[in-house]
């Protein structure tokens, strides 16, 4: 038995929340479907940045900035890599996302706008946050997208995984009970995230790489897959780079928990540890002041692993590490985790870590020479506070993570997604994490790149579509 809609649209995320909520208000008939058992999709998870200039925040605080300026900055720290067209739809929608964000109660960060350092940083303060993170933006969106469901009867149905895009005639899904079920629609938007929770597609789609991943589970790449089967074609999977760096926890679970990550951005903490690889051998300036240099050589080492290493007196010592773990903590980790290793002498903590001894001994050769000299460290280091000498050594494990996933489906400046010959498929539009992070970014990561035009995107598609 087939229903019938306007709209359907495929994920409760970051994007499909404001797209269903968009084109009911214009009075279409919108299904939302969503696989898991609750709205949210990836703001579960992610950090939740934005960026976006010309807001009323920005006037407010006397910060002169424009969409113009914010799309120059985002194609120059991508190096022109980024498409031009929809990079231009998205800072054009973004400063009345973030005015619509704090019109319905988003809990901003007190330190918002700001120019952060996690990734090449903008020119101008133009990045936000929650609160709590990507969270904080859900509790904002939950109860709007609530109040539209009853006021223009957004059919939202969870636990039903969509199966199959007819094109131009609506979708199959399976119901929580299996059965399946075929809805008729006029238009389809695929809001179903990234692949991040699917390494056997990301190790197809990148060389065999291994992942390591912030992302909701449910971002399975599902309809990137869907996609590909009615003749849509991905791009852009040669952009990926790995963010640096996160904790595999637990370990051997591919999974890195964003707040708990390292911190390792030297605009924020100058590092007082040393990176190295299997080898011992250090790979990059840990204070190298280029995100993407450190990440670049992050990406050159086998498996996307490296271990931090220090000593029990930089432990005690330096500005936290690990700024979410109290001592407490810290000391369950070092007595479970194994990525978590403290010895008394480099000996032992090689024979834990798998470290070539040799090879370590020779790098903090090096390296406190460096310091006792002053200057001089071959890799162009400047901020040494201290020798690594133990007598107790320390290492953490850490591994590239997935932020969002580089490969995204092929469309045109109206999202519309395209066959392998550049035409249009019927009724099939895209928004949120499935456009790919590369075509919004280039080869690396632009701050606020990735959530503000999913919700962007979301609200203008929905305003937009079938009109």
């Amino acid at each position: 038995m087939s229903e019938a809609f306007d709209l359907a649209v495929v994920g409760a995320g970051t994007a499909g929340l404001p797209a269903a909520m968009a084109a009911a208000a214009r009075g279409l008939k919108v299904v939302v479907l969503e696989k898991s058992g609750r709205i949210g999709g990836t703001l579960h998870y992610s950090s939740g940045q934005m960026s976006a200039a010309g807001t009323q925040l920005q006037r407010a605080r006397g910060i002169e900035d424009s969409p113009d300026l914010h799309y120059a900055d985002v194609m120059r720290i991508s190096r022109g890599l980024a498409n031009g067209p929809l990079v231009r739809r998205a800072v054009d929608l973004a400063p009345r996302t973030i005015d619509w964000l704090m019109e319905i109660g988003f809990e901003m960060h007190p330190s918002c706008p700001a120019i952060l350092h996690l990734h090449e940083a903008y020119a101008i303060a133009r990045t936000y946050w929650g609160v709590d993170g990507g969270r904080s933006i859900l509790k904002a969106v939950a109860p709007v997208f609530e109040a539209a469901r009853a006021r223009h009867g957004i059919d939202l149905r969870l636990g039903t995984a969509t199966t199959r895009i007819l094109p131009g005639e609506g979708i199959l899904a399976r119901r929580p009970d299996g059965t399946e079920a075929r809805i008729a629609a006029r238009a389809t938007i695929l809001a179903t995230g990234g692949y991040g929770a699917n390494p056997g597609m990301f190790a197809r789609l990148h060389a065999g790489m291994p992942l390591y991943t912030t992302a909701s589970p449910t971002s399975d790449g599902s309809g990137h897959a869907m996609a590909e089967a009615i003749g849509a074609t991905l791009r852009n999977m040669h952009f990926w780079k790995p963010a640096l760096a996160g904790i595999e926890d637990p370990a051997g679970s591919g999974r890195v928990t964003w707040e708990d990550v390292p911190a390792l951005t030297p605009q924020v903490r100058q590092p007082w540890e040393i990176f190295v690889d299997a080898g011992g051998r250090r790979f990059v300036a840990e204070d190298h002041e280029s995100v993407d240099i450190r990440e670049a050589a992050l990406a050159r080492l086998p498996g996307l692993a490296f271990w931090v290493v220090f000593d029990g007196d930089i432990l005690r010592e330096a500005p936290p590490l690990l700024p979410r773990f109290d001592r407490a903590r810290l000391e369950q980790a070092f007595a479970g985790h194994p990525h978590f290793v403290r010895a008394e002498g480099v000996e032992a903590l090689c024979a834990r870590t798998g470290i070539d001894a040799d090879g370590l001994r020779a790098t903090l050769a090096a390296y406190n020479a460096a310091v006792a000299a002053g200057g001089g460290d071959p890799l162009g280091r400047i901020h040494m506070p201290r020798p690594i000498r133990g007598p107790v050594f320390v290492a953490l494990r850490c591994v590239g993570m997935v932020l969002r996933t580089a490969g995204g489906v092929a469309v045109d400046d109206r999202l519309r997604v395209l066959d392998a010959g550049g035409s249009p498929i019927p009724g099939l539009h895209v928004a949120g994490e499935i456009v790919g992070g590369g075509t919004m970014s280039g080869d690396g990561y632009v701050g606020g790149m990735s959530v503000t035009p999913a919700l962007g995107f979301g609200r203008w598609l929905g305003e937009t579509v079938l009109s």
